[in-house]
Parts: structure tokens; sequence; C-alpha cells
């Protein structure tokens, strides 16, 4: 069910079948027809979901409109056949199936949604789309997976993300009893590299370039760092900051959105973090003296951002990261600096400061774990014990 015959183009003049080639086209009484009087018609067999098979047409000024307009038709009734899943639905069929009702409608993190789909679509459906779910057994599955994570192992491990929850919908739906994805080995995280963040005479030499950078400051790029410092914020939730969640007299500011990029919506403020809770933070003075001049020469704008766009909308991430990139272009010293090495730098800072369960919390982290692994540089020298140690030498 769900699949079809194959396609036949022919073409009409008048409602009447022509015959001939290339650009020279006559009925069947021998009058010639110009090409651009022809009608294609492209049709097949498809088998619907009641398991009858079905001629489907369509018309078209052209062969491969003809073929196009067929193509959509089809999409459109496999997608209606697949929402009866079984044990011989393909598993690309499940996947788009699983993509449409459980993860499109799902409250799942815009960026989240966009990468399962893609995973989905480049790499789980052209690698395994072909096999009926009786036939994803755990070892057909071990071993595309294996062969994957050889290639790229970060991609793997969200395929092997999106198979489960697909093949969980078939267990769901009856198709298959037990999920075969469960039982794959799971792929290893890929050893990360040493965090690299700034130390704090770093910080203030950077910031002191950035101020002496006309481009620089016609960018907003210096008071972004400054708010990312303060923070310890993503870019995207800096770019989505507002005036209303900023307390200038308490010295507070509430991060509760980030800045989004959806296909087919567009950008737009989604209205939680990453995180998911909203959170808040006393800033620093100087980033407050910051805050406190653009409350007075920025206008608030109809959206009221702190960093709005040139037409007072929103700024996307990738626009500011393009910008810092020119930026780092002009000055070499700092090409191993990105937006968020500040977010590296203050969870370093933090941990050095006070500890890493601090950091974490600064940071937004539900574990520290996290906050020790990707966000807290090692230092080169351990701390100055010599007193203690020369006991061992007497």
């Amino acid at each position: 069910m769900g699949t079809h015959g194959k396609i036949n183009t022919t073409p009409y003049y008048n409602g009447a079948r022509v015959v001939g080639s290339g650009k020279t086209w006559h009925t069947q009484d021998g009058h010639q027809v110009p090409v651009k009087m022809l009608r294609w018609a492209a049709r097949c067999r498809f088998r619907d979901n009641d398991g009858r098979t079905r001629p489907v047409e369509a018309w078209g000024g052209t062969r491969t409109d003809a073929e196009q307009r067929l193509q959509t038709e089809l999409t459109t009734r496999k997608r209606t056949s697949s929402d009866t899943i079984t044990a011989d639905t393909r598993l690309e069929v499940l996947a788009d199936y699983w993509l449409r009702t459980k993860v499109d409608p799902s409250g799942r993190a815009v960026g989240t949604r966009q990468t399962y789909r893609y995973i989905t679509e480049q790499y789980v459906a052209p690698g395994l789309g072909g096999l009926r779910l009786r036939e994803c057994t755990v070892s057909r599955l071990e071993a595309w997976v294996a062969a994957e994570a050889a290639k790229h192992p970060a991609n793997a491990r969200i395929a092997l993300t999106c198979l489960k929850g697909m093949l969980d919908t078939a267990v769901r739906e009856d198709a298959i009893s037990v999920n075969p994805a469960r039982s794959v080995t799971p792929v290893p995280a890929t050893l990360s590299k040493d965090v690299r963040a700034l130390d704090v005479a770093g910080v203030v030499e950077l910031r002191a370039t950035l101020a002496d950078d006309a481009k620089a400051v016609a960018r907003d790029l210096p008071d972004l760092v400054d708010v990312m410092l303060a923070t310890g914020c993503r870019i995207g939730e800096a770019l989505a900051l507002r005036w209303s969640e900023v307390d200038l007299d308490e010295h507070i500011v509430y991060l509760t959105g980030t800045v989004v990029r959806e296909k087919g919506v567009g950008l737009f403020r989604q209205d939680t973090t990453k995180g998911k809770k909203p959170r808040g933070y006393l800033v620093p003075k100087f980033a407050m003296a910051m805050l406190e001049r653009r409350a007075a020469e920025v206008p608030p704008g109809p959206l009221g951002l702190v960093f709005p766009s040139a037409v007072q909308g929103l700024r996307e991430g990738s626009t500011v990261e393009k910008q810092w990139r020119k930026f780092r272009e002009q000055h070499p010293k700092w090409t191993w600096i990105t937006p968020h090495t500040f977010r590296k730098s203050v969870g370093t800072a933090v941990e050095r400061g006070a500890d890493i369960a601090a950091a974490a919390k600064q940071l937004g982290h539900a574990s520290s774990a996290i906050t020790a692994k990707y966000y807290v540089a090692t230092p080169d020298v351990g701390p100055d014990q010599r007193e203690i140690l020369e006991q061992f030498g007497a």
C-alpha cells in the first residue's frame, strides 16, 4: 500500500492523442500541431489504503509539468494511506508519519524539531527508508548506525534517537511488537575539545578593542558582548531581550525567550529559552551602565527590543555572527573568539571565583556535569599548594 507503478506520459491536442517526438507532433490524420498547443497527461496506478489499485493522472503544459503534478498528487495520496501503519509499511513512510504527527505538533523547541526533520530526511530515510517495518531487525539497524557513526558520530547519535522515536510510534500502532532500535548499541559521545575561555585580562583587552572599532560600535557588538559577559546568556537570548524584562532600578535582567528561524514561518521570538525556564540575573555595574545608556539612546520600537535591527525588528543570530567574523578579520588576535566563547568565559570565571554549582546555576544548566565538561576551561597551572607540599621534603 502507498506505492505506485510506472509513470507514463501522453500528449494531447483538443482532447485527441497526438504522435511524434521532439518539436514535431501531428494528429492521427496528419495535421501538424505546434508544441505549445499540446497538453500532457501523466498516469500511473496507485495502491490505496484499502488495498485496491486505482489509476491516477495529472495534466500539464509540458511532459515535466505533468509528471511533477502527478508526483504531488501521489505524495498526497501516499500520506493519506500512511496514516495506517502496518508491519509491511516502509520505514520512509513511518518517518514521514512520525514527523507530521509526533514531532511537528510537539512542544519541542524549534531547533530540535528542525534537527529531527533534517536528520530523518537526509540520513535515516535515504539509508533505511526502503525497509519494511518487519525487516527492521536489530542487526540491520546496528550495522547502519555503526557505519554512520564511523563517518558522522554526532549525526548518527541523533539518527538513533529518531529511529527510537518513530519505531516507538510503530509499536503504539501495533505494527510491531517491540522497538528494535532500543537494542542498538548507543553511539558514544565524541571526545570534546579542551574548553577555551577568556580570562579577565583578555576580556578587558577585547572590550577595549571593540570600543575603538567604529564598525563594531555601529553594529552594537560591544553592547551585545557586555550583556553576554554580564549574564552568560546565548546570543539568541540577548537578541530577544526586551526592555520590559530589564529592571533598571533593581539591576536585574530577565531572560525569557530567544530568537529563532523556522522553515515556512520565518524569524520570530520564541517565548522560551533553551532551558525552558525564565532566568533572572543581578547585573554588574559595567553592563548596567550600558543598559541605562541604551535606554536613553535607542528607540524602543514596536517590539520593545534592547537590541533591535535597523528597521526596529528582530536581529538574527547568524547575522551577528557574520558581523563578528568581519570584526575578527580586522583584528586577527581574536580569530578564535565566537559569541559562544563569552558564555564559556562566564562559566569559567564563576567556577573559579565560587564553585561549579554556582557556574551551572549562572548558565541555567540542570546538571553541573554539563558545565564542567563544556563550559569551564581547565587552568594551565594548578593552585599554589607549595607550603602544604613542602613538608614532604623536611
